[in-house]
């Protein structure tokens, strides 16, 4: 009886089943991205729960902000939302803790979803994360992720009976708040090998670019960009050499790409070296400054268009050089600033390769009328000559002649 009364305490005593959750970021989750101020639901995670052996009870979930000195200014709200059904999607009554509104305080990395929910056994259930973006432009170039350690963060409701079995920390795509994205890109008709140019040359084409403002990528939310400055750079072979560039000249391309001042492109901002703060020499490198109000007055470019640029470049004489002009990304700027108008790092620098300048070669003399024979009738001492040779023949052949007519003595 005793053996029996013992079983029954011992199968009392352990539990029907024990469940172990499994807990990782999803495949779902994008790339880094960026994304606009004042944008709402903004995805910034997916995460996977996958209990087997039964279902699993969660009674909080803890997420981690990087960054979040300034989590605060960023973002004014952060949800979770736990996909009960299974359908993919994530609607209000699958909100957790919405009761309530969590806002990052910028002084502690830590959020806590406190509403208890069910993960049930033997199928996936998916946590996304969302944001609403604050509007301090402060944050513009700040970047943040989301992240759980599933053994430190994940409170189970039964802790003795059910396990975690996984480890390793679970970490977001970044986030980076901007508004803008953008790609500095070769003109079709940009120069691509070296070429010659001469003394007092005007408006040779130099560089074509393109500014293209990126498409943004879900979830990213960006916009165009609203354009500054230009700063064009003018390398040459030395510093004495600068002399030799008397004017820089920048377009706006009429779409062709064929380079048309005058006739076909629009003229947008000429500067020579007297122009002060505009037009910068250090060493052999010539930096050329496009601002205020022709560039600002310049339609924006919106996001998934691009808008292309030639520089002509005008020569002086008695110097020869050599000279590469060229563009950086960091040196196109939007009106917002390079952390909120960002331009992605590649490619850094677009070249118009190297123009060798030089004094034009002489014009061939022409052609001075010529006497008969080839021989120029200006210059008499050949012809004497030849003279004097042709009367020595002529002397000789009458000799010749009056000695074969002269008669033959005879002999008795």
């Amino acid at each position: 009886m005793r053996a029996v009364i013992a079983a029954i305490l011992l199968l009392l005593a352990v539990p029907a089943s024990a469940a172990n959750l499994a807990f990782n970021l999803s495949g779902t989750t994008g790339p880094d991205f960026g994304n606009q101020l004042n944008d709402t639901d903004v995805e910034v995670a997916r995460f996977v729960l996958q209990p087997t052996g039964g279902s699993v009870d969660i009674d909080s979930i803890t997420v981690h902000i990087s960054n979040f000195g300034l989590a605060d200014e960023a973002f004014t709200r952060v949800r979770a939302f736990f996909d009960a059904d299974g359908n993919g999607t994530f609607d209000a009554l699958e909100e957790l803790d919405e009761t309530s509104t969590i806002v990052p305080n910028g002084t502690t990395d830590d959020i806590t979803f406190t509403e208890t929910f069910t993960a049930p056994g033997g199928v996936i259930r998916t946590l996304q994360l969302r944001v609403d973006i604050g509007t301090n432009p402060v944050v513009y170039g700040e970047s943040y992720n989301f992240s759980i350690d599933p053994q430190a963060d994940i409170v189970l409701t039964n802790p003795g009976t059910d396990t975690i079995t996984s480890s390793a920390v679970a970490t977001s795509n970044d986030i980076s708040i901007r508004h803008s994205e953008n790609q500095l890109a070769p003109g079709t008709g940009n120069p691509s090998a070296p070429r010659n140019a001469y003394y007092g040359k005007t408006n040779a084409p130099a560089l074509q670019f393109a500014v293209s403002s990126l498409t943004p990528t879900g979830p990213g939310q960006l916009q165009g960009i609203d354009l500054a400055s230009i700063t064009i750079s003018v390398t040459c072979a030395n510093s004495a050499q600068t002399a030799a560039v008397t004017r820089l000249t920048l377009w706006q391309d009429d779409g062709d790409s064929a380079f048309e001042p005058g006739s076909g492109e629009v003229l947008i901002l000429s500067h020579i070296p007297t122009d002060v703060g505009k037009w910068v020499i250090a060493g052999s490198v010539i930096s050329v400054t496009f601002d205020g109000s022709p560039i600002q007055t310049l339609t924006d470019i919106p996001s998934g268009s691009a808008r292309t640029f030639w520089v002509g470049i005008d020569f002086g004489s008695g110097t020869n050089a050599t000279v590469e002009v060229s563009i950086v990304r960091t040196d196109v700027l939007g009106a917002l600033g390079a952390a909120a108008d960002f331009f992605v790092t590649s490619p850094n620098l677009i070249s118009g390769d190297v123009i060798n300048l030089s004094k034009s070669p002489p014009k061939p003399k022409s052609k001075e009328a010529e006497g008969e024979g080839g021989c120029s009738t200006t210059d008499d001492s050949g012809l004497l000559f030849l003279s004097a040779v042709l009367a020595g023949f002529v002397v000789i052949a009458q000799n010749l002649w009056r000695k074969k007519m002269r008669p033959q003595s005879t002999t008795n």
